[in-house]
């Protein structure tokens, strides 16, 4: 791991970085900054995968439009819950779509306000599924990971695994401890409920032994909970809050990931913060 606190040297090492990424394909995961709530953006050739919304309606829109993004290719819903789906039509309003699917129903007028302007926009609208795998670039993909629920009653929202060659990254919604067959290395998980006691399971995080974990949370909060960040650092992960940097970004070719944090418009720059490469297989 290679950390700098010299400001002047962050964008000298940062472009040496991105250099190396120059035989490889470059894919930018923006962890958004939507206070307490979910919103993900996929950055590949130019094509854009937003998965959830953020709780609030103009936040996640205008962090696109401020980074002159018009056009989302897929728009992925985890669940049906106010943390995600709170800017959806703003999105919908201020970009152009071209699919859009989610995962689970509801009957609040929200969710229905959101499926007419779907209807009349006429963007294709399909479920997204348990154990579905989306491809995206040469060598992307986001999978929506089958979970063992004991009670058939029970809806919980979707967990998402984003994977570019050898660099995972989890997204954890409510459940800290889901029943998932997870055999691969997990670099990159973003802690479920926030970071608050209930989103921390030690057995869960002792079993894929994470090495970042980003916690999106609003800077109206008291944080999260110490007894989860103080968990998650005995294990070795590294923790990143939005809260504290902002939008969250990893950068990586498939290889090794860059993580990187940005408070400022998107004329602003972005502040290196560290670098961990992969290990080889075995």
């Amino acid at each position: 791991m290679v950390k700098c606190h010299n400001p002047y040297l962050f964008v000298v090492i940062f472009l040496i970085l991105l250099s190396s990424f120059a035989y490889g394909e470059e894919t930018k995961i923006h962890v958004i900054d939507v206070g307490t709530g979910d919103a993900v953006l996929i950055e590949n050739n130019d094509s854009y995968i937003l998965i959830d919304a953020g709780p609030e309606r103009n936040t996640t829109a205008s962090y696109l439009i401020g980074h002159n993004i018009t056009d989302i290719s897929l728009l992925l819903v985890s669940g049906i819950s106010s943390e995600k789906t709170g800017g959806i039509l703003e999105v919908m309003n201020r970009t152009k779509v071209h699919e859009y699917r989610d995962y689970g129903k509801s009957d609040l007028p929200y969710y229905n306000r959101i499926t007419s302007h779907i209807r009349n926009e006429s963007i294709p609208h399909t479920p997204l599924l348990s154990g579905e795998v989306i491809p995206f670039g040469n060598e992307g993909k986001i999978e929506v990971i089958p979970e063992i629920i004991q009670d058939a009653t029970q809806t919980r929202d979707a967990i998402i695994k984003i994977t570019v060659g050898k660099i995972s990254t989890l997204l954890l919604s409510q459940n800290p401890n889901p029943q998932i067959n997870i055999t691969d290395p997990i670099q990159i998980i973003r802690v479920a409920d926030h970071g608050s006691r209930d989103g921390y399971n030690a057995r869960f995080i002792q079993s894929i032994q994470p090495e970042v974990a980003i916690i999106s949370i609003g800077r109206e909060t008291e944080g999260p909970n110490k007894a989860t960040t103080m968990g998650l650092e005995a294990f070795g992960a590294e923790i990143y809050r939005t809260d504290i940097k902002g939008t969250i970004l990893i950068t990586t070719d498939g290889e090794k990931y860059i993580m990187g944090s940005s408070r400022s418009s998107p004329g602003g720059s972005i502040s290196l913060v560290s670098v961990i490469e992969t290990r080889p297989p075995g």
